[in-house]
């Protein structure tokens, strides 16, 4: 009997990354790289806002913004990786998104007098539940990342080690981020959205606490990393993930917005990239899907469709995501090409609709793709399950 050579320690390295260094740097570890990249742009500026910070912001915005909500949609629906999973769920595929999207629609669109409240109040209530789901959301992908990263360990870890996860993820990735922004002021979402949680008392005074915390579960993470599930990924990744939580606490908002919000769209659109373009060829009998497949076989073309469609449809959904009419520049320079015909009543509150509705979609269908306690989950995003080639 033969008995296969262990695996060289570089290969076992290589099989840690999710595709490689560089690859993961980019499109995972932006909290490395994305807010000492605000900072250096924003050196010599007042408020950063007026800053080139600002102009890179905007076109990564344009860039992977909308592309990030579209990508878990493509997903779920346009690829052949999903099929399966589809046809044997259509429940959480289609017809609860279909459900929430078509109340979102009448809630936004109803005419005042047929449901309770005036449509500004309906609007900030749908605001504020946007704004939990959207901060769980966050917290989810990072526990996903983490996930991944785990799954990659040379040692078997225990259940522990996941559930630690999960609540570093939910308390780092999404408690702490709440308190900061309500020691800032609201930074991801408009002021009227978060009701009087914007405009409470001085919450400065919390900042070191919620620091000290953050530390410590950081150090806890770190600990239990060496022990159980070494590797430099995960490692790099704790680091980018306890590094912007506390950008989120004591830096400008604008540099916290800048590397909170980016960091997600990226390791959206990546890690959807790998799973598009590693599908199962569809059969000739499904020539809608064949077209789309065309997109996915040829790498990087998925993510240029998807940067593509997000820079098109960007000052649309800018109205849904800015602080009012002195913050949607995109929307501004399309509504002067039309004549004005975006910032009539009616095409406001169209717009509106669109843009939580498709939230709310994004958030139910990225539980659909990435839940990888699904068995049948798990066999359609194979390509980003199996470790890379060393």
């Amino acid at each position: 009997m033969v008995v296969p050579a262990p695996p060289a320690p570089a290969e076992v390295r290589a099989r840690r990354w999710v595709r490689g260094p560089l690859w993961d740097l980019f499109w995972l570890h932006g909290g490395l790289w994305l807010a000492p990249l605000a900072v250096a742009l924003s050196i010599g500026w007042t408020d950063p806002g007026d800053s080139p910070a600002h102009i890179a912001y905007l076109v990564l915005a344009a860039l992977f913004w909308i592309g990030h909500r579209f990508s878990s949609t493509w997903l779920a629906w346009f690829t052949t990786a999903y099929a399966d999973t589809r046809r044997a769920q259509p429940l959480r595929f289609y017809v609860v998104p279909a459900v929430v999207m078509a109340l979102t629609a009448v809630v936004v669109l109803a005419p005042e007098g047929i449901l309770p409240g005036t449509w500004m109040q309906r609007v900030i209530v749908l605001g504020g539940a946007d704004y939990l789901l959207v901060t769980y959301h966050f917290a989810a992908q990072h526990f996903g990342v983490l996930s991944l990263y785990r799954s990659r360990s040379t040692r078997t870890a225990p259940a522990r080690v996941r559930t630690l996860d999960r609540v570093f993820a939910l308390t780092v990735g999404g408690g702490v981020i709440i308190a900061a922004e309500l020691v800032q002021g609201a930074t991801t979402l408009p002021d009227t959205w978060l009701g009087p949680l914007a405009h409470g008392p001085d919450l400065a005074p919390i900042r070191v606490p919620v620091a000290v915390v953050t530390l410590a579960l950081t150090a806890l993470q770190l600990a239990v990393a060496r022990r159980h599930t070494p590797g430099l990924p995960r490692v790099l990744y704790i680091l980018g993930l306890a590094a912007m939580a506390l950008a989120a606490l004591f830096a400008h908002p604008f540099v916290y917005l800048f590397c909170w919000t980016t960091q997600h769209w990226l390791a959206a659109v990546g890690l959807a990239g790998i799973v598009a373009e590693g599908e199962p060829t569809p059969p000739a009998s499904r020539p809608f899907l064949r077209v789309f497949h065309a997109i996915h076989r040829v790498p990087g073309r998925f993510l240029l469709v998807l940067a593509l469609l997000s820079a098109l449809s960007m000052p649309l959904y800018e109205v849904e995501a800015s602080g009012g009419p002195s913050d949607r520049p995109a929307f501004d320079v399309l509504d002067a090409a039309l004549g004005g015909i975006l910032t009539a009543p009616l095409t406001l509150q169209l717009l509106t609709a669109l843009g939580l509705a498709t939230a709310f979609l994004h958030y139910l269908l990225d539980r659909a793709v990435w839940r990888f306690s699904d068995p049948a989950v798990r066999r359609a995003a194979a390509p980003l399950l199996r470790p890379p080639a060393p």
